[in-house]
């Protein structure tokens, strides 16, 4: 396998790992190609933690990672705490920690971030953290949600993130929401769900995510419903009553599931 190979699937392997399972990777990585790769895995974990926003402890407090707060090649900044950092990115630490000149933006950044604060503990289940970032030469800023449950001794984890661009000018709010569930106990089954967020206008900021947010969760329990009234109730009607088990080889077209399945290709 060439080099530029070798970093496509690992980038691939990566960026396909379920929520709070990136440890699990980067150890069966490095047992199947040596410690000589640990630098090209590392690096895409780094890649990874700031594409999907992943929250890192900073001299105990939670910063959420994210293109906007990053400061230079290795740097990132937190401007409601006024530090900057650079990152262990396998252990999710922040290191070198020092203070940064306070920006003007920060007070506005602090009081969305209160905000946002005093919201999400009340709608957010697991562990909530939020980050809020101004970007660069705009009146705009960066607002992201995460709400995260890890089970792993009951192979199961799970995590919501939204993220919004907040313009402060023109009171319009704009981004989408990410949900991923996995749950991997004798097999390997994700669910994933996405709602874009149009421009819309957001007076109260606060008041208009959490319309959103209220409205992405219904067609949510919508679709689950549907899903287990409608469609497991129709499978499980074309499953045989023998409670003999499925023949899920070649055998599987003497069942009138697997004919109806034949059909329709």
């Amino acid at each position: 396998m060439t080099e530029s190979n070798f970093d496509s699937v690992v980038s691939e392997i990566i960026f396909d790992t379920p929520a709070g399972e990136i440890q699990e990777v980067y150890n069966s990585l490095i047992t199947l190609v040596g410690d000589n790769a640990k630098d090209t895995i590392l690096d895409v974990i780094e890649q990874y933690n700031v594409k999907n926003n992943i929250p890192i402890d900073v001299d105990g407090k939670l910063v959420i990672l994210s293109e906007n707060n990053k400061s230079g090649a290795s740097r990132y900044v937190d401007a409601v705490n006024g530090v900057s950092f650079t990152v262990d990115h396998l252990n999710k630490k922040g290191l070198d920690i020092e203070p940064m000149d306070n920006a003007s933006s920060q007070e506005e950044c602090k009081m969305l971030h209160d905000q946002l604060t005093a919201y999400t503990a009340k709608a957010y289940p697991g562990d909530v953290t939020v980050g809020v970032y101004p970007i660069a030469d705009s009146q705009e800023f960066e607002i992201i949600a995460i709400s995260t449950k890890y089970n792993p001794a009951n192979f199961w984890n799970g995590d919501w993130r939204s993220k919004y661009i907040y313009d402060s000018a023109a009171n319009e709010i704009s981004g989408s929401i990410d949900v991923q569930v996995h749950y991997y106990e004798d097999g390997n089954v994700s669910f994933k769900s996405n709602k874009t967020v149009e421009k819309t206008a957001a007076t109260d900021v606060v008041e208009a995510i959490s319309q959103i947010e209220q409205d992405f969760e219904k067609s949510l329990d919508t679709s689950f419903t549907d899903l287990n009234e409608k469609q497991f109730k129709a499978l499980r009607r074309r499953l045989p009553i023998t409670r003999s088990k499925v023949n899920w080889g070649k055998a599987i077209g003497n069942y009138r599931l697997g004919k109806d399945a034949a059909e329709g290709l």
